[in-house]
């Protein structure tokens, strides 16, 4: 099966995790960073957890065995139990009902994987083997995060800013995907920086050049 890489806005989504362990709470924590409701359901909780309780609210606790209602409302649910019939059991449900389902260690039983990220500010680069070989995917995330400058998120927020000026003042499309490129190569030898002027020195060097 070949997963598609959808880039979507969970914030406010609702996202159950089943499971009190130290992969339970990793999980949580790269949802956090997305805005997500968390509910996270578990007997007992590990000593990393005490952290989240004391938090803003973001993660609401429920302290007992998981319930077959729990899954009411969610948008979508991380089962991490280390108990397989568990997991299995509620994969099973989630799929009954339409809920994405993310299983621990078990590709078969999710409906969504989580993928090896890249984050610097809003430049956010995914890597994902379809479960096959977390080891490849985590040698190759080393690869690129030594390939990307650590100015790369910073150029990519200021390229953001100045997006809307040339879309509006440049004609076609290739032109704008020229400006673009001519910018990250600039950016690129001084460093992430992009001063105004240079953006439209080449936004007049378009109107010159005719299709």
């Amino acid at each position: 099966m070949a997963y598609f890489p959808f880039m979507i806005d969970i914030s406010g989504r609702k996202c159950l995790v089943v499971g009190g362990g130290k992969v339970a709470f990793h999980k949580i924590k790269i949802l956090l960073g997305f805005g997500v409701k968390i509910f996270a359901a578990a007997p007992l909780f590990s000593e990393e957890f005490q952290c989240l309780k004391k938090g803003d609210g973001q993660v609401t606790f429920l302290q007992r065995e998981f319930a077959d209602s729990d899954i009411d409302g969610m948008d979508f649910v991380v089962a991490a139990t280390g108990e397989e019939s568990v997991n299995l059991h509620i994969s099973k449900l989630c799929r009954e009902r339409g809920i994405l389902i993310n299983v621990v260690d078990n590709k078969e039983a999710c409906s969504f994987l989580f993928p090896a990220m890249i984050e610097e500010k809003d430049l956010l680069v995914a890597v994902s083997s379809g479960g096959k070989s977390p080891a490849s995917v985590s040698y190759l995330k080393k690869k690129i995060q030594e390939a990307i400058p650590d100015y790369y998120g910073e150029m990519t927020e200021k390229l953001g800013k100045f997006r809307g000026e040339i879309l509006r003042e440049v004609d076609t499309a290739d032109k704008r995907r020229q400006i673009f490129y001519q910018l990250l190569a600039y950016g690129d030898t001084h460093g992430g920086d992009i001063p105004v002027s240079e953006v439209r020195r080449l936004i007049m060097e378009s109107k010159c050049i005719k299709q």
